[in-house]
């Protein structure tokens, strides 16, 4: 058996940050150099022969590795919005910023959502909070695993990647399960719409009323985990051919 195991702690300094600046410069902001992150973690790699013989060998090979990443320092703010993300003094970086979605109204179909203090419920977006305690679109696990095997000439190579603790932005789903009026006739609704979308007083459903657009919210963001076979190698050797002048042997 072999281990390798390798262990980092990093920290990048002057990171650009938009810091604001007075309204009498005629500008909102400037990106200066006083942003700081730091990155640690763990990569391990592990690999073993279980049998090896003249006939047949099986080895396995395992390798992860564990990143957190934090910011660490914003200089004159805190945190500063960047699209979709947010920026913000002790998060990762890739932090998703939305708004929480809660289901639909019984009564009348509305899209529900919590206020910015987190407990209140509403029903328009405007007056709904944002929060960002929906994971981040960096992975924190990323590994893989291999299994080799020989049976005399004959060999196989199998290998699979993973990873998780990671979330990511489905905007085709998004699209896809928009119920309003106009929407589904412009784009083929999904199953999951057709069967859980507000039509009548008492219904408690996820989608709200045709009648109402829940937006771009968390219902958007999916656990992006997976394990995939990424290769697989099927093999023959040939036989050795040694010649003696003309003649094959």
């Amino acid at each position: 058996a072999r281990l390798t195991l390798d262990v980092y702690k990093e920290m990048t300094n002057d990171l650009f940050v938009n810091q604001p600046l007075s309204n009498t410069t005629g500008f909102n902001n400037m990106a200066i150099n006083a942003g700081k992150m730091s990155n640690k973690g763990i990569e391990a790699l592990l690999a073993v022969d279980v049998v090896r013989n003249q006939d047949f060998d099986v080895s396995l090979g395992l390798n992860h590795a564990i990143n957190i990443n934090k910011i660490e320092d914003l200089g004159l703010v805190s945190e500063y919005e960047l699209g979709t993300f947010i920026i913000r003094k002790g998060l990762p970086y890739g932090s998703h910023y939305t708004y929480n979605y809660l289901g639909a109204n019984p009564d009348d179909g509305r899209p529900t959502y919590y206020a910015q203090d987190g407990t209140t419920k509403v029903y328009a977006l405007a007056e709904a909070g944002r929060f960002a305690d929906f994971g981040t679109y960096l992975p924190k696990h990323v590994g893989g695993f291999n299994a080799d095997f020989r049976y005399k000439r004959f060999s196989v190579g199998l290998l699979f990647s993973y990873q998780f603790d990671v979330v990511r932005s489905n905007n085709v789903r998004n699209w896809i399960t928009d119920g309003t009026r106009g929407n589904t006739g412009a784009i083929t609704q999904s199953r999951e719409l057709i069967d859980n979308q507000w039509l009548k007083p008492g219904d408690n459903k996820f989608f709200p009323s045709p009648a109402y657009a829940k937006g771009f919210t968390n219902s958007d963001l999916q656990d992006a985990k997976f394990l995939r076979l990424r290769n697989l190698n099927v093999a023959y050797s040939l036989p050795e051919i040694k010649y003696a002048g003309n003649t094959v042997v």
